[in-house]
């Protein structure tokens, strides 16, 4: 039976993500090039969010991303004490300044464009994602490779390793459309889409859970 390690939710406060069972006026896409980077979203009260990547690195090999959800005046706080890292064992010069220069301060953005859906429901995705030690994946650099996948929670193939529970998304559903925000497979990049394919393909290797019940939880 594979290693399983505490579950890994989203990172904001219960009063954050009430926000997102309803008065969602705006939201803003951050991009750089094809890479989504974050989302900001506006409040009816005024509240402006920035959705994100958050990381964990449950064991070596073996790194999970959910969904972090912070407010300006917690964007402001974290910048405020910001310190840079302090290990850069085999770091190259270019990327150590990289990660010891002080980032900008946060703005919020000024321009927002209308929410979507006028009433919807809010679900989270959560996914048991797994490695299996020893995988065939083909030609590979290094030795003894690692496959990382994910199924949806009490799903997990006997021959995992270490699992790991994760609240991969959040899911609107409204009267005729759905909303995807989600951690993309590709390291600290989102998935944000209304396609329903893609939305179905995504869904597939989750459960489902009411914000509701995520948050009683």
């Amino acid at each position: 039976m594979p290693a399983e390690f505490p579950p890994f939710d989203l990172q904001a406060s219960k009063s954050t993500l009430l926000h997102l069972t309803s008065g969602i006026s705006g939201w803003r896409v951050e991009r750089l090039g094809s890479r989504i980077l974050n989302v900001w979203l506006k409040a009816s009260d005024g509240t402006t969010l920035l959705v994100g990547v958050d990381q964990r690195d449950v064991r070596p090999l073996f790194e999970i991303f959910t969904l972090s959800l912070l407010s300006i005046s917690e964007l402001n706080e974290r910048w405020k004490h910001w310190k840079p890292p302090t290990s850069f064992k085999g770091f190259p010069d270019g990327l150590r300044t990289l990660l010891t220069t002080r980032p900008a301060a946060p703005v919020e953005p000024t321009e927002f464009e209308p929410w979507p859906l006028r009433s919807w429901r809010t679900e989270v995705a959560r996914r048991a994602e797994f490695i299996v030690e020893g995988a065939n994946v083909g030609p590979t650099f290094g030795s003894n490779p690692n496959s990382q996948s994910a199924a949806p929670p009490q799903a997990v193939p006997h021959d995992a390793s270490a699992s790991c529970d994760v609240a991969a998304g959040v899911l609107f559903t409204g009267e005729d459309r759905q909303l995807l925000l989600a951690v993309d497979w590709m390291p600290m990049n989102m998935l944000v889409s209304e396609d329903p394919a893609e939305i179905t393909a995504f869904s597939k290797g989750c459960e489902l859970v009411s914000m509701a019940d995520y948050l009683d939880g």
